[in-house]
């Protein structure tokens, strides 16, 4: 696609993933507690989504800083997709750990916890074939595809958040 660069790409992703945590916070603390989804699930999304999200920005704006100290490309990518590994061993512990507690509570989507599972196992792949090199030619593609696959993550987590929020509860 003529036009449209790796920083342009990264930019857009960084900007979108926070989009995603301001609306879905603001849509929390504006919302109607009333017969949704059980508030610890709605807790869960909301902290998950904010972990995904500010982290799927952060590590947007990772090779920036390598790049500016004018390192060679092919290990701009490396190292940012080394980081991008480090960051998601870090937090996907505990992003884990509240989707495990959320499983007993109404309003739990088993299918999409199964898809974002799948995207992280993605990002995670992504990530490390980027460390590695891979693909030799154009390796900041595998690290954008990584970073893609977390968006998509924090899009879904954000459209159950918000459906939760805006289901409409029964009268009194």
């Amino acid at each position: 696609m003529p036009g449209l660069n790796e920083s342009d790409f990264l930019l857009v992703i960084a900007q979108l993933s926070v989009a995603f945590a301001g609306f879905a916070g603001l849509a929390s603390a504006l919302s109607d507690r009333a017969n949704m989804d059980d508030t610890r699930v709605d807790a869960g999304r909301l902290i998950n989504m904010l972990v995904i999200s500010l982290c799927t920005a952060m590590l947007a704006l990772v090779p920036f800083i390598p790049s500016l100290f004018g390192v060679a490309e092919n290990v701009v990518w490396r190292s940012s997709a080394a980081i991008a590994l480090v960051t998601l061993v870090l937090f996907a512990p505990g992003v884990a750990m509240r989707t495990r507690r959320m499983q007993q509570y109404t309003g739990f989507n088993m299918p999409s916890n199964v898809v974002n599972f799948g995207l992280s196992a993605i990002a995670a792949v992504c990530f490390g074939v980027s460390a590695f090199g891979l693909p030799a030619t154009k390796p900041s593609a595998t690290f954008v595809s990584g970073l893609v696959a977390l968006l998509l993550i924090c899009a879904i987590v954000f459209f159950r958040l918000i459906a939760s929020l805006l289901r409409p509860h029964s009268p009194d």
